[in-house]
C-alpha cells in the first residue's frame, strides 16, 4: 500500500479492469464479494480523510463567550462505522464461468464495468484445458453425475484421439460457412475469412475453432479447445461425443480457462493476492494491455446466421 498514503487516493484509483484466477467450486458472485470485501478492509486500514469539526460556543451568558472548533464525534468511525462499505463499489464480469470451472476471469470495478461490457460485446475467443477420463459416462457428462455406462478403453490411442478431434474441428469450421450461406472455396468466403476469425452473429451459438489433445495417459487425457459463445455443458459434451466416436465412454473431470482474448493465466491474480496493492498493480497491467491492443474492445468479424 506504499503507492498511496491515504484511502481517498486509493479509492479514486480503483476504476478499471482486473484479471483474476477463479478457483473451481467457487461462484462468480462469491469471487466478486470476496474481492470487494477485501478492498473495503484494506481501504479502511489506510489513513482516511480528516475528521469533520463542529463549532462550539462555551462560556457564561453574562460574559464574553469563546468560540472554538472541536472534533465532531458523529463523524468518528467508531460512531458512524467504517468509511468504505461494499455498497460503495460497482462490480461486473466480462464473460461467465461456471461453478465447476476455473481459470481466467475478467472483472470490472467502478468505471471498469464499461470495459467488461465492451469485452462481452466483442466476444473474444477463449481457450480451455478440458480434462477427461475414459471408461465411464455420466448423465451430466461431468464427474459429479450419475454413472450411466461403462466401457473398455484399451483400444484408444493418442493417434486415434488426434484423428477424431481433427474431424470434429473440421466439422465446426465447415459449420461456420454453412450458417453464413457462403461456400468456403468461393471468393466471398476467402474475403470473409481474411478479415479475421469468423464469429456467429448469434451470441448464443457456440463455435469451436480448434481442438487438440495435449495430454494422454490412459484413462486420463486433456484437450485444449478454443471456442466462442461456449458454456460448461457444451464443452463437457465434446468429451462425450469424442468418446462415442472412439467406441468407448468418457466424462469430463475438470475445466480450466487458460486464456480469454489476450488475457492469460500468467497475469491472473490468485486468491491469496486479492488485496488492494496487488489489485491496483494488476489494474495498471490490464490498462497497459488494452492501450497496446485496441482490438480488445472492438467487435470482431461476425457471420450471418440463418
Amino acid at each position: 500500500m506504499g503507492k498511496f498514503n491515504n484511502a481517498v487516493s486509493a479509492f479514486k484509483a480503483l476504476n478499471g479492469l482486473i484479471c483474476v484466477y477463479k478457483p473451481p467450486t467457487v461462484s462468480i458472485k462469491l469471487v466478486q464479494h470476496t474481492i470487494i470485501t477485501n478492498l473495503c478492509r484494506d481501504l479502511n486500514k489506510l489513513p482516511g480523510r480528516l475528521q469533520e469539526k463542529r463549532v462550539e460556543i462555551v462560556g457564561p451568558t453574562n460574559a464574553p463567550m469563546d468560540v472554538k472548533l472541536v472534533p465532531n464525534l458523529a463523524d468518528d468511525p467508531l460512531v458512524c462505522g467504517p468509511r468504505y462499505l461494499n455498497e460503495d463499489f460497482r462490480c461486473s464480469y466480462a464473460t461467465h464461468l461456471g461453478l465447476f470451472s476455473s481459470g481466467v476471469l475478467l472483472i470490472g470495478i467502478n468505471a471498469g464495468t464499461r470495459l467488461t461490457y465492451h469485452i462481452n460485446v466483442s466476444r473474444p475467443t477463449r481457450a480451455y484445458k478440458v480434462h477427461g477420463q475414459l471408461g465411464k459416462a455420466t448423465d451430466t457428462y461431468f464427474w459429479n453425475g450419475k454413472t450411466v455406462e461403462r466401457a473398455t478403453y484399451g483400444h484408444v490411442t493418442r493417434a486415434k484421439i488426434d484423428e477424431v478431434v481433427a474431424h470434429m474441428q473440421s466439422a465446426h469450421q465447415k459449420t461456420m460457412y454453412e450458417l453464413s450461406g457462403i461456400h468456403k472455396d468461393s471468393q466471398t468466403g476467402y474475403e470473409l475469412a481474411s478479415q479475421g476469425l469468423i464469429r456467429p452473429a448469434n451470441s448464443k451459438l457456440p463455435l469451436v475453432y480448434g481442438i487438440k489433445c495435449v495430454h494422454f495417459a490412459p484413462p486420463d487425457f486433456t484437450l485444449e479447445i478454443q471456442a466462442v459463445n461456449e458454456y460448461d455443458r457444451y464443452l463437457w459434451t465434446i468429451v462425450h461425443d469424442m468418446a462415442v466416436q472412439l467406441k468407448t465412454a468418457a466424462h469430463c473431470t475438470g475445466l480450466q480457462c487458460i486464456r480469454q482474448g489476450r488475457f492469460t493465466t500468467d497475469m491472473a491474480l490468485l486468491r491469496k493476492h486479492w488485496q488492494l496493492p496487488h489489485i491496483l498493480d494488476n489494474m495498471d497491467m490490464c490498462h497497459q494491455l488494452i492501450e497496446e491492443h485496441e482490438d480488445i474492445l472492438q467487435p470482431q468479424t461476425a457471420m450471418l446466421s440463418q
